[in-house]
């Protein structure tokens, strides 16, 4: 989690805490921005970061740093964990992270020791082959040394699951009828050019929020089917996006200020309401508007396609939730936000006592059983054809698939791992496309350590064209030690119209061990000067 790009709001907590003592560890694979305001950059190599936290396991067991109370109390599978993390000394995870086994001791027993301790993960985590299996073995450290019985222990990512939305009413899972195909937006260049088939095939599309020929994956293949004769695409945007460029017919889409909204959470734990300030201008509107009139004219009759802005809201909270208590829509209206009834900052505490969201109702290190699946929100709560692999009973690291060590062979032509964080001065791609924006983030760059570079003929500041076996993408090389050396980084979000190619031209469809998640940071390519 790149928080001072990516995660603002949450930094100055962070900043607050650390002038007043408390010591701030970032664990990234380049020197990012936040971690360069850290007191502590640990680097590991990419997609390695289960080792280091199984490695840490192995520390706070062998030496007795484990809060037994809490483990015995509110867990299930530590023996097994335990015999597991024998297996994962700091020696071991030395050769596969490239950090030294005294730093990993030393961070380990930082962490246990001094309490309250809180790890703050990003979603970039998952974004290689056994990420999932990565965020089991980090999200058990909180419970192994008692973090969460503490105010501000414990781990965050992403708190909206503790928002009271009516997901079901929002989704309507039961207006999908039986059988229907799934699709991962991950995965749409294959689907789109039939690499993917289908029992039947996809002849139209509407995209909105989303500029999947930026920000998805194996963008050629999205560039090869979006140029279909035989696809007809509906696209609702603000701008002539590198997608809506190939859209049939584009629908001119409200702004925020000019629709009424509830903003969703990514990081904090207050309900925010987004006033309309004007009406649309020409003949823009909102997102939901289109799809009433669409409703209207398929000759849908269900009530929540009739439901007004105001109405959706009315009935997509919970507002009769714990969480919503002394509130409705009407004070968020009026005020413009409320704070969750989720506890304060000076007293909240989920799992002091276990509480979590689990069968048992504790921190499950061991799962039996269990299978893969999709989370329900991001498939519109849509349970049919779920992937349905059987799960690991514990957790463990995981090696990436397309790195030097995984992959010799693929190595020798495409030697060099790619990193794709998010922009500094972009919200994925949106802004990408305004001047003041663009020359605050600067062109599309590639970073490259000097050893790198030199035996590339590659200058600081020259043109570099950054390829593999799945697309290129030209930028400029700015040689830095930021980067170590076999690893580059170039920031996404670039519009292909304005550059030539898109960092995601390069980056892998394939999904991750759970969840079908991404695996966009387990890429191999090559750089050569121009």
């Amino acid at each position: 989690c790149n928080s001072v790009s990516t995660n603002l709001h949450h930094w100055h907590i962070i900043k607050e805490a650390q002038k007043n003592g408390s010591k701030v560890v970032v664990i990234d694979a380049y020197a990012s921005k936040t971690a360069k305001e850290a007191d502590w950059h640990i680097c590991p190599k990419p997609g390695t970061d289960g080792a280091l936290a199984m490695a840490m396991m192995n520390v706070i067991i062998e030496e007795g740093l484990v809060d037994q109370d809490y483990v015995d109390n509110y867990t299930v599978g530590f023996p097994e964990l335990a015999e597991k993390a024998k297996e994962r000394t700091p020696e071991w995870a030395a050769t596969i992270t490239g950090i030294p086994a005294a730093e990993i001791r030393k961070l380990a027993r930082e962490y246990a020791t001094t309490q309250p301790s809180a790890i703050r993960i990003g979603v970039a985590l998952e974004k290689s082959w056994g990420g999932g299996q990565t965020i089991r073995a980090v999200t058990c450290l909180p419970a192994l040394t008692g973090a969460w019985r503490h105010v501000g222990g414990g781990i965050l990512q992403f708190p909206v699951w503790e928002h009271p939305y009516r997901f079901d009413v929002i989704c309507r899972p039961d207006l999908i009828p039986k059988g229907t195909q799934v699709v991962n937006n991950l995965q749409l260049g294959r689907v789109l050019t039939g690499e993917q088939k289908l029992k039947v095939p996809i002849k139209s599309m509407m995209c909105w929020n989303t500029n999947p020929v930026t920000q998805a994956t194996e963008s050629e293949k999205i560039l090869e089917g979006l140029s279909r004769e035989d696809l007809f695409l509906v696209s609702a945007e603000h701008f002539i996006s590198d997608t809506a460029a190939y859209a049939d017919i584009l629908l001119p889409a409200s702004m925020g200020a000019e629709q009424e909204d509830i903003i969703l959470s990514w990081g904090h734990l207050y309900l925010t309401y987004n006033t309309k300030c004007i009406e649309s201008p020409g003949e823009a509107i909102p997102n939901n508007e289109i799809f009433r009139r669409l409703a209207k004219r398929f000759g849908f009759e269900e009530e929540n396609f009739k439901w007004n802005d105001t109405e959706c809201l009315e009935h997509y909270v919970d507002w009769k939730s714990p969480a919503c208590d002394g509130i409705d829509l009407n004070y968020l209206k009026k005020n413009g936000y409320f704070r969750l009834n989720v506890g304060t900052k000076d007293n909240r505490a989920p799992h002091k006592q276990g509480n979590f969201p689990t069968p048992s109702g504790k921190c499950e290190f061991r799962v039996v059983g269990a299978k893969n699946f999709v989370a329900g929100p991001f498939r519109q709560m849509y349970e049919d054809f779920q992937p349905g692999e059987d799960i690991p009973e514990l957790p463990d690291y995981m090696p990436s698939k397309e790195t030097p060590s995984a992959n010799p062979q693929l190595a020798k032509k495409y030697p060099l791992n790619i990193l794709a964080p998010k922009s500094h001065g972009f919200i994925n791609s949106s802004y990408a496309n305004i001047e003041n924006k663009l020359k605050g983030q600067g062109e599309q760059f590639v970073m490259i350590h000097p050893a790198d570079a030199m035996d590339r003929g590659i200058t600081d500041g020259g043109r570099a064209k950054v390829l593999n076996d799945r697309g290129s993408f030209e930028a400029v090389a700015k040689v830095t030690t930021d980067v170590n050396k076999g690893i580059v980084v170039a920031t996404l979000g670039y519009w292909r119209q304005l550059n030539n190619g898109v960092v995601n031209s390069v980056s892998s469809n394939a999904f991750g061990d759970m969840g079908h998640s991404p695996t966009s940071h387990d890429c191999l390519v090559e750089v050569v000067s121009l």
